[in-house]
C-alpha cells in the first residue's frame, strides 16, 4: 500500500462520534486504493495452468488414434498465435510429428488449439483446453489447485472410433482422480477441407470421370490388379519412379521431393494423368502398419503432387501391402509413381 493512502488512511481514523460507520468505506478505499495506483494485490493474482503438463496429456491422447500416429501422421501448423499455440507446436514436435507450417485451413491434418471458457459441473465457468488435428479432437479442463495443475474434468475424444485410450495422468499430482477416464462423442469443430477430397462444385478435367473413384479400393496384393484398370486401359507409360521411404514412416525426404517436381513438370493436364500405389510388404512395429502405411504413402505423394497444383481427379492413388515381403512384383517400402498419357493424343 502506497505513502498516500496511508495518510488519508490516518487522516480519517480519529476518535469521533458514530467511527464505526467509517469501517465500510475505509475498507473499501483501502482495497481499491491499489487498483487507482496501478498496483495489483498479491490476494488478486491468479496462477495459469501449466501449459506444458496440458499439451502433453491432450497430444498423448491423440498420438494413439492409429491414423495420427507421429511415424506415420504430418500435421499441418500456423504461426502460434497464442502461449498455448507454442506450448502444443513443441509438444507435437517432441512426439515425432513432421510439422509442416501452411496458410489457415491448408492440409489434411490442420492442427487447432485453442482455450474455451465453459461452465462447470457445479455451474462456475472453467477453462475447457482443445487440441484439434483435422477433424478428431481431444478436450479437457484444467485448473491449478494449491499451485499443482490438475485436470478438473473427464478427458472428451470426439471424431475418433478408436476406443482403447490411456490416459498419462500419472505427470499430474493427484493420485486416484476421479476424472481420469475418457468419454467419447461427435466432433463439434471447425470443419477442415480435406484437399485430399474433390472439390463437388468444381469442374473436372474432361480426362475421365469414373464411379470407382469414390468406390472403396481393394488392396493390389489381394487382387493382384488396379482399381483403376479400366481407366489405364486408355493410357500408356511415359516415365515410372520408385519413391523410397524410410521403414514405418511417411516421410517424403528431398529426393523424392525432387522426383516429385520433375513429373509436375512433364504433366499436361490435357493428356495425362498420374498411377500413385504406396507399398508397405513385410514386418513392421506398427499395428496394421502395412496398411497404414501404404495408403498413408499413397495420399502423402497424392497430397504432394495436389500441392503443386495436379488437380484431385488426375491423381489415381491407390495400395498393395502384405505382411510378407513382396518384392519381386512391388517395393518393399515406398510408392511406385507412373505417368500415363492419352493412347489417342
Amino acid at each position: 500500500m502506497s505513502s498516500l493512502n496511508s495518510a488519508v488512511l490516518n487522516s480519517l481514523i480519529k476518535p469521533a462520534k458514530g467511527w464505526r460507520f467509517l469501517l465500510i468505506p475505509l475498507a473499501v478505499l483501502g482495497l481499491s486504493g491499489c487498483s487507482v495506483l496501478g498496483l495489483q494485490a498479491p490476494w488478486a493474482k491468479t496462477e495459469r495452468p501449466d501449459y506444458t503438463l496440458i499439451s502433453d496429456n491432450l497430444v498423448n491422447t491423440a498420438a494413439q488414434i492409429p491414423h495420427l500416429n507421429p511415424l506415420l501422421a504430418t500435421v499441418q501448423v500456423s504461426k502460434p498465435k497464442t502461449t498455448f499455440d507454442k506450448h502444443v507446436q513443441r509438444e507435437l514436435a517432441a512426439r515425432g510429428y513432421k510439422l509442416e507450417e501452411v496458410g489457415a485451413g491448408d492440409g489434411v491434418n490442420v492442427v487447432k488449439s485453442q482455450v474455451r471458457r465453459v461452465p462447470g459441473e457445479n455451474g462456475a465457468m472453467q477453462s475447457l483446453y482443445v487440441l484439434a488435428i483435422g477433424q478428431v479432437s481431444v478436450e479437457r479442463a484444467y485448473d491449478t489447485l494449491a499451485d499443482k495443475t490438475v485436470p478438473v474434468s473427464e478427458q472428451v475424444v470426439r471424431g475418433s472410433d478408436q476406443r482403447s485410450l490411456a490416459l498419462n495422468d500419472d505427470i499430474f499430482e493427484v493420485p486416484n482422480s476421479p476424472y481420469s477416464n475418457v468419454a467419447f462423442g461427435d466432433y463439434d469443430g471447425p470443419q477442415i477441407k480435406d484437399v485430399l477430397e474433390p472439390d463437388p462444385s468444381a469442374k473436372g478435367t474432361g480426362l475421365w470421370r469414373s464411379p470407382r473413384q469414390n468406390a472403396v479400393k481393394r488392396n493390389i496384393y489381394e487382387t493382384m490388379a488396379s482399381n483403376y484398370q479400366d481407366v489405364f486401359t486408355d493410357y500408356e507409360n511415359v516415365e515410372q519412379s520408385i519413391l523410397v521411404f524410410p521403414n514405418d514412416s511417411l516421410r517424403m525426404g528431398d529426393t523424392n521431393k525432387e522426383i516429385i517436381e520433375r513429373y509436375v513438370e512433364q504433366m499436361d493436364p490435357e493428356t495425362d494423368i498420374l498411377s500413385v500405389i504406396g507399398c508397405s510388404h513385410g514386418q513392421t512395429n506398427i499395428n496394421n502398419g502395412n496398411s497404414l502405411l501404404a495408403l498413408g504413402r499413397a495420399n502423402r505423394v497424392k497430397e504432394a503432387l495436389m500441392f503443386s497444383g495436379i488437380e484431385h481427379d488426375q491423381v489415381l492413388e491407390e495400395g498393395c501391402w502384405a505382411p510378407q515381403t513382396f518384392d519381386d512384383v512391388m517395393p518393399n517400402r515406398g510408392v511406385v509413381l507412373t505417368l500415363k498419357r492419352r493412347s489417342d493424343s
